[in-house]
């Protein structure tokens, strides 16, 4: 049985309890052809019963409900309307006239209607649900996990809701609440891996990777495709659980070696184990699957570059040059690795072969000002990123670097404008506030330091650096009890990160060595 045979039953029972204290005959004789189905010949009846007592709201009800089952929806709703006007008090009429409207999508009638119906009876599950329904269709999220959890267990009967409410309660942060409607759902078999794969999107989008992993693996055993289980490899990873995504994702590169993407994956898996042999072997494979798209060269460099492997990056890096039309990306790469090699000036020539085959490449004006930067050459490294700068105006990274070298110049009130331009330009960046904040420290104006150093620690408060620097210009404010506090979170963060690094070390180099066998001594 549907919902909606559920609420016609329900409106029909609702209408009977406030019926005629003296039931006519035509009113019972509708009443049971009601039942049977045979509404038709209920409408004739109620008419009749109408005509009788014309101003009774229970039978314009009644009237109401079979021209709603007859589908002749304005009929039904100008009968709700006249019973509202009899008797106003009544929570079913408001309700099965906002059911009528919501289902000819008039949201904005239905409403009124049903928000009315759930006042008279809150504990009226139907009101509920259809307001439900109604947040549903409008996009309001908040509104929909209110009065789902006031529905009762009429979601039951209509999976398609059930599905909407899921997806509310994820958008609303209420993920237990979404895990729980899922495993119900699924205990009932109401999802088909269509519906369970659309939440598992969208709950991996929501950062709640475990959850997407559960729906993915009930996916992969309802439809054991390559692509179900790919989806589910790919939740593996992103939920941090890297061995189990690997070894899918070995079994599904086998499967369709050509798939670039697997190989690129797989690369991740790796890598986040610290398998670097591994992971540059699958770096390298997807490399030779999809040699043309730049981005396969950039991840297998990267890692080559980690690994201070910088003569094979370069060569690699040449080698994919000859493979692509998009030369940009390889060419800002091959200038970065020649950089870091303290090859100056081929540095500069591929940064400059990067511009000329895209000159809004930001990354490559920097890049080129930093070849001449770390040359101690700072005048021509501003000119190259003022020059950048007029042709490409309001752009984070060269306001950034251009307010660094200005700095470093003694280009303080250029500095502070350029380094206030990328803050604004991205907010969410704690660099520019902490760089604003040791110039203002330079010039002694502590109540901008202040501020810009608070700043930075209210986008991370983990950064150690800004709470030392924020120590010294609250003492210098007089903030005693501030600088102190400041002084203690710096200490526990400097203690912190050591702690880190000591634990690396121990990861990287065996706590234990083999036991060597004792052998006896052979003195008395």
């Amino acid at each position: 049985m549907t919902w909606r045979s559920i609420a016609a039953s329900s409106l029909l029972m609702g209408a009977m309890a406030s019926s005629l204290s003296a039931q006519t005959s035509p009113f019972d004789e509708g009443v049971e052809l009601f039942r049977e189905g045979r509404f038709d010949q209920a409408l004739v009846k109620f008419e009749a019963a109408h005509r009788r007592a014309p101003h009774d709201a229970t039978i314009e009800n009644l009237l109401g409900i079979t021209e709603t089952q007859l589908g002749r929806i304005d009929e039904a709703c100008s009968h709700y309307r006249s019973a509202i006007r009899i008797n106003p008090a009544i929570a079913a009429l408001h309700k099965n006239l906002g059911f009528n409207l919501l289902n000819k999508k008039d949201y904005d009638g239905a409403e009124p209607e049903l928000r009315e119906a759930a006042r008279l009876d809150p504990k009226d599950n139907f009101a509920h649900f259809y307001l439900l329904l109604l947040a549903l269709a409008t996009g309001r999220d908040a509104e929909a996990v209110e009065q789902g959890s006031l529905a009762g267990n009429l979601l039951d009967n209509d999976k398609e809701s059930g599905v909407g409410l899921i997806q509310a309660e994820i958008r609303t942060g209420h993920g237990d609440a979404a895990s729980s409607l899922i495993e119900h759902m699924e205990n009932a078999n109401q999802l088909s891996a269509v519906q369970e794969y659309s939440i598992a999107v969208l709950l991996s989008r929501h950062a709640l990777y475990g959850e997407a992993v559960h729906c993915l693996r009930r996916i992969s055993g309802l439809d054991p495709s390559w692509e179900s289980r790919y989806n589910l490899a790919l939740a593996l990873l992103y939920n941090g659980e890297y061995p189990e995504a690997a070894t899918l994702l070995t079994a599904l590169h086998t499967e369709r070696p050509a798939i670039a993407d697997t190989l690129m994956f797989l690369g991740s898996a790796y890598e986040m184990q610290q398998k670097m042999p591994e992971a540059l072997e699958a770096y390298r494979g997807a490399v030779a699957v999809d040699p043309s798209n730049p981005d396969r060269m950039l991840d297998y460099t990267r890692l080559l570059m980690d690994n201070d492997r910088y003569d094979e990056a370069i060569q690699a890096v040449q080698t994919g040059l000859g493979e692509t039309s998009a030369t940009a990306p390889l060419q800002l790469r091959l200038g970065a690795v020649e950089m870091l090699k303290a090859n100056y000036a081929a540095a500069r020539d591929a940064f400059q072969s990067a511009l000329a085959a895209d000159p809004q490449l930001d990354a490559a004006y920097v890049g080129l000002a930093q070849t001449y930067a770390r040359q101690a050459n700072d005048a021509e490294a501003l000119r190259i990123l003022e020059t950048a700068r007029a042709k490409r105006p309001d752009r984070y990274p060269l306001e950034y670097y251009f307010g660094l070298l200005a700095s470093r110049q003694g280009r303080e009130q250029e500095a502070i404008a350029a380094l206030e331009k990328a803050a604004q330009l991205e907010p969410k960046s704690l660099d520019p506030s902490y760089e604003l904040g040791k110039l203002y420290m330079a010039q002694q104006n502590w109540p901008q330091a202040r501020h810009a150093f608070e700043h930075a620690v209210s986008l991370n408060s983990q950064f150690q650096p800004a709470h030392y620097h924020l120590s010294h210009v609250y003492a210098h404010l007089g903030m005693n009890q501030e600088s102190a506090r400041e002084v203690k979170q710096t200490r526990a963060l400097v203690d912190a990160q050591r702690d880190e690094a000591l634990r690396k070390q121990r990861e990287r180099a065996a706590s234990f060595q083999p036991q060597t066998p004792v052998t006896p001594s052979s003195e008395p």
